[in-house]
């Protein structure tokens, strides 16, 4: 009868030196976890898993988002590639303007413009341009629902 040959393991394979390399590089990782605070709340994390999914599977307001998510999704779907493309290369753009103008703004101390301040503030050319870029985001918003609307009819 022939001798079985021993099969060989993969940490086996595998030399000392390499492996206690290994290990120290996962040691190094752990402490650099446990000092980040992030190991805590991975431990965290898993204790708790089967409670914090199950409450979060059942949250309406969860499960509302989800459904609008899916919505949204759905909806890009149906977009043109590259009207897609341009438009996340606008949507990066705005979005920093925004958020850009929102650090800006001090609510404490908010403006109030009548009827005359209303129109002087139109000879402001970044008023202009700005009240421009929404109005073209009407007028594209608009003349896109009026056309999903007669496809429906």
């Amino acid at each position: 009868m022939a001798e079985a040959k021993k099969q060989e393991t993969p940490a086996e394979s595998v030399p000392p030196e390499v492996q206690a390399q290994a290990l120290a590089e996962l040691l190094d990782a752990i402490v650099n976890l446990k000092r980040s605070g992030l190991l805590g709340m991975i431990s965290y994390l898993a204790d708790k898993a089967e409670d914090s999914f199950l409450s979060a599977a059942t949250d309406p307001a969860l499960m509302r988002l989800m459904a609008l998510l899916a919505s949204v999704s759905n909806g890009i779907t149906k977009v043109d590639a590259m009207d897609l493309a341009n438009a996340q290369n606008t949507l990066t753009d705005l979005t920093s303007c925004t958020i850009e103008s929102l650090a800006k703004l001090d609510l404490s101390h908010p403006r109030k413009v009548g009827l005359l301040g209303l129109m002087s503030a139109l000879s402001d050319p970044d008023i202009s341009q700005g009240l421009g870029i929404l109005l073209d985001i009407a007028k594209q918003l608009g003349a896109c629902a009026r056309s999903k609307g007669q496809s429906k009819s």
